[in-house]
C-alpha cells in the first residue's frame, strides 16, 4: 500500500455562498515535485492555504505521511513540516542571509548569539543544496532569484518535508530559472515533496513528476507531462479544447 506524504481526501471550502473547493482529492508522493494549475479562481491558493494551515477546511481529511491531522494554522503547518514560499517574499532586508535563515531560532549561549555558529550552520545548509552564497551578505542587497534560495533555505531548516512554492519563476530570469530548477531537484533527491504552482506551462512540464489540473475548484485531470500535453492541460483549464 502507497503510503503518501501529502494525502487531501475531499476537501471542500465555501467563502460566505461561494464554494471555492469541491472536494477536492490531491495527493503527492515523498520526494515528488507535483505542478498545481488552473486559471486565477480555480482554486490552487485556497488549497495551499489549507494545506499550509492559513485556512482550516469545512470538510475533508488530510493526512500527512499516512496520519491523520489537523492543520489549524501556520504555526502547526511548520511543525509537522508543511512550508509555503509566496511570491512575496518575506525577507527581512536588514538581516544577514544567515539571520534570515534562522531567524526566531537563532544559537544564543549566555544571552549572546553565537555569530561563528550561526553562519557555519547558514552556510552549509546553503551547500546541502547545491548552491553557493556568503551568509554573512545583508539578505537586502540579494537579487530577487537569491533572496528565494535564502527563503527556501529558511523552510529547510524548520525541517521542511514539503514545500510549497507559488509563481516561483514569476520575475526570474531564464538563467535564474535553471538555477532554481536545479535546486528542486537536489531537494527531490532528498525527499522533499514539492508543489510547484505557476501559469507558465512550459516549466511545468519540464520540472514535474505530476500535474494537477484545478477548474472552479474542482479537479479536472492528474497526470505525468508525458500524459498531459500542454493543449491537454490547457482544454482542462478553461473547460473546452482549443
Amino acid at each position: 500500500m502507497v503510503t503518501y506524504r501529502i494525502e487531501m481526501n475531499n476537501i471542500s471550502k465555501s467563502f460566505g455562498g461561494v464554494q471555492a473547493l469541491k472536494r477536492v482529492t490531491f495527493k503527492v508522493n515523498p520526494g515528488e515535485i507535483m505542478a498545481l494549475v488552473g486559471e486565477n479562481g480555480a482554486g490552487k491558493s485556497t488549497l495551499m492555504k489549507i494545506l499550509s494551515g492559513a485556512y482550516t477546511k469545512d470538510e475533508g481529511e488530510i493526512l500527512i505521511d499516512g496520519r491523520p491531522v489537523e492543520i489549524n494554522s501556520p504555526q502547526k503547518g511548520r511543525n509537522i513540516g508543511i512550508n509555503i514560499i509566496y511570491q512575496e517574499l518575506t525577507i527581512v532586508p536588514d538581516l544577514t542571509v544567515a539571520e534570515n535563515i534562522f531567524l526566531g531560532n537563532l544559537p544564543v549561549r549566555n544571552g549572546i548569539i553565537q555569530w561563528s555558529k550561526l553562519n557555519q550552520k547558514a552556510e552549509e545548509l546553503i551547500q546541502s543544496i547545491g548552491f553557493s552564497l556568503n551568509p554573512k551578505t545583508i539578505a537586502g542587497n540579494l537579487s530577487v532569484a537569491h533572496q528565494q534560495i535564502v527563503e527556501i533555505c529558511k523552510a529547510l531548516s524548520h525541517d521542511a518535508r514539503v514545500l510549497i512554492l507559488d509563481e516561483p519563476t514569476a520575475v526570474l530570469a531564464p538563467r535564474e530559472v535553471k538555477t532554481l530548477f536545479e535546486i528542486l531537484k537536489n531537494l527531490k533527491e532528498k525527499g522533499v515533496s514539492i508543489i510547484y504552482i505557476s501559469h507558465r506551462l512550459e516549466e511545468v512540464l519540464e520540472i514535474a513528476d505530476q500535474i494537477t489540473v484545478l477548474k472552479d475548484g474542482e479537479v479536472t485531470g492528474t497526470g505525468t507531462p508525458k500524459e498531459m500535453a500542454k493543449d491537454n492541460i490547457i482544454n482542462l483549464m478553461i473547460g473546452r479544447r482549443i
